[in-house]
């Protein structure tokens, strides 16, 4: 009986370290869209890809979950695509709550991917937080600027892109920054600075000393082998 009981509780405290362990590490949201050539004035919106989180956070290299995003895998996501003149746009999304314009995003040619889909590169800092992304098209057969017809191009699925995640050896070093001023506390605004001293303010003491030294060393000499008086 006893033994039940402390094997379920090890069953319990492991059960709620691997909760605890899976809710501290931030889930990266994937969006990507295609934005046409010109511009609307509104522009389609992100749709969602997928998403990954880093299991390892060792110096060079991460261990990395990535996973599409739920009824996505085997849809054609919504439909959306492009006649091949306008933008492919790959965006990843750092805040749970954060808006479109805070995410990290890079866009190409949307022509590059009628031939095949382009391999993505997600770049992390040295301490695997996403800081930058790079669309690498792995053919430019479909682009040919000089060409006026147009061709059908879709998003791509994300089991179809070569998703690649290089890591920085870089560590950053903040820079050391000067103490803040003092404050007067009666007022509560910097006070102003010291006043530096004079040459003379710092030293008198050592030019008093010196000046006392080498009087005493140019006083008259004492009289040597004096003569006694007659008596």
């Amino acid at each position: 009986m006893r033994t039940t009981l402390l094997s379920t509780a090890i069953l319990v405290l492991s059960s709620a370290s691997s909760t605890t362990l899976a809710e501290s590490i931030p889930i990266y949201k994937l969006h990507h869209r295609f934005l046409p050539h010109p511009s609307p004035q509104s522009p389609p919106t992100y749709l969602p890809l997928g998403n990954f989180n880093v299991l390892d956070d060792s110096p060079h290299s991460s261990a990395i979950a990535l996973l599409p995003s739920e009824g996505v895998e085997n849809t054609s996501i919504g439909g959306q695509s492009d006649d091949g003149k306008g933008w492919y746009q790959f965006a990843v999304q750092l805040g749970e709550h954060d808006t479109p314009e805070e995410w990290l995003m890079t866009s190409t040619r949307s022509c590059y991917l009628a031939s095949s889909p382009p391999k993505i590169e997600i770049h992390l800092s040295s301490s695997s937080i996403p800081s930058s992304i790079s669309i690498l098209p792995t053919s430019t057969d479909g682009c040919s600027f000089n060409n006026t017809t147009t061709q059908s191009v879709t998003l791509p699925l994300l089991t179809e892109l070569v998703v690649e995640f290089p890591k920085s050896s870089y560590r950053t070093i903040s820079p050391n920054l000067a103490p803040p001023p003092t404050v007067d506390p009666s007022t509560g605004s910097p006070a102003p600075p010291e006043v530096e001293k004079s040459f003379m303010q710092k030293y008198w003491m050592y030019i008093v000393g010196l000046a006392l030294f080498f009087a005493v060393q140019m006083g008259p000499d004492e009289p040597k082998g004096a003569t006694p008086a007659a008596k």
